[in-house]
């Protein structure tokens, strides 16, 4: 019984966890992108969004291999993974949506990459499941 109660804390935790920091990670892109937008061309045009989507998933990519190193909390750093995965899938899923194959194909390599390093890393459960997660919401935005 206590074993149950601790799987389910932690995924509890997990998804907290993640739910917040990807509230985080998108309440920090559109704050970006807002100053961004104050500096674009009188015209209109937003050619600086495609370099900013990527660029901010990538940004959080290396922030999560950053707290992967650390020593905080599992279940935080799964939340960040979440985050992490998630606003860069968002941002190629964003760019490449006129090929939703490509798509489809760049999710599932950036999960089985995901998934192969924490397998090499000997992770726990719910850091699989923060993939999961970030799938979800990516499929979910998109």
């Amino acid at each position: 019984m206590n074993k149950k109660s601790g799987i389910i804390k932690e995924g509890l935790l997990v998804t907290i966890a993640s739910l917040l920091t990807l509230a985080v990670a998108f309440m920090l892109y559109f704050l970006i992108f807002m100053v961004f937008e104050s500096f674009a061309n009188q015209d209109g045009s937003y050619g600086f969004v495609s370099q900013l989507r990527v660029g901010y998933g990538i940004i959080w990519l290396g922030l999560c291999l950053i707290v992967y190193r650390t020593t905080i909390c599992d279940w935080l750093k799964a939340g960040v993974l979440t985050a992490s995965l998630t606003t860069f899938m968002v941002g190629i899923g964003v760019q490449l949506y006129e090929s939703p194959i490509v798509v489809g194909l760049v999710l599932f390599l950036v999960a089985a990459t995901s998934a192969f390093l924490l397998h090499r890393t000997n992770q726990k459960w719910y850091h699989y499941y923060a993939i999961a997660i970030s799938i979800i919401a990516a499929l979910f935005y998109l």
